[in-house]
């Protein structure tokens, strides 16, 4: 199968000169490696050297020189709105604080939709809330855009942090599930004598998008119901 091992940035190239497009979201476009089929039909292998930080516009380029353009895809986010300079800057330094990939525009800071986030950005005020479906692009760091998250900080590792005790309580929960599942890294030895656990995440490509579905949900209610939904197997090879 045809690689792309190389990306050519928005703005650099013509798009009349890209062959296809492919539709993906933020985590899509994160992705090292995997196979991915545009709309037009053109299949290939992403094979990067490093874990990349895609924005809209961007490109893949195929080892026989065809250009597949890069479209971010819609996607359910938060916004919120802050005419205070002053509360902005706070709001921006407390989703910073949690590692929590965020796009600036002018007056608003938009995240994923995230209730534990929303619920802290209630309890802080000055924010106008309000929930759309729109391309996520968020800020990147000093490292590349995009590259906000390099390892897994998010809000439940603030449990102390928050005061109401009922969302204390469902961060800690949430922070022991994550604990619980320590990621099993595959290196080159890794045979099938390797026991580990899993997550039970498949994915696969369907017109234009790549899908992982990682049937590890966690689920946090206003009703202050917490429901884990973690399916981990252990995979040992059968003895005879």
């Amino acid at each position: 199968m045809i690689r792309a091992t190389t990306i050519v940035p928005a703005g650099s190239y013509s798009s009349a000169l890209a062959r296809d497009r492919v539709v993906l979201d933020f985590d899509e476009r994160r992705r090292r490696r995997g196979v991915v089929m545009g709309e037009k039909g053109v299949e290939f292998l992403v094979d990067l050297a490093e874990t990349p930080a895609l924005a809209n516009g961007d490109a893949f380029e195929l080892e026989d020189g065809r250009l597949v353009a890069i479209v971010s895809a819609p996607e359910k986010l938060v916004e919120f709105r802050v005419a205070d300079p002053l509360a902005f800057t706070r709001l921006a330094w407390h989703l910073g604080n949690r590692h929590t990939p965020t796009q600036i525009l002018p007056g608003a800071l938009r995240i994923r939709d995230d209730y534990v986030l929303v619920e802290m950005v209630k309890k802080m005020g000055g924010a106008t809330i309000g929930f759309v479906e729109a391309p996520f692009d968020p800020e990147g760091g000093a490292y590349g855009h995009g590259a906000t998250m390099g390892h897994d900080h998010g809000p439940a590792d603030h449990a102390h942090d928050v005061e109401d005790p009922a969302l204390a309580a469902a961060l800690a929960r949430r922070a022991k599930r994550r604990a619980e599942r320590a990621p099993h890294v595959h290196g080159p030895d890794c045979g099938p004598d390797c026991g580990h656990d899993h997550d039970h995440g498949h994915g696969h490509t369907h017109h234009g998008h790549t899908h992982d579905h990682d049937h590890d949900h966690d689920h946090d209610h206003d009703h202050d119901h917490d429901h884990g939904h973690d399916h981990d197997h252990d995979h040992e090879p059968r003895r005879g």
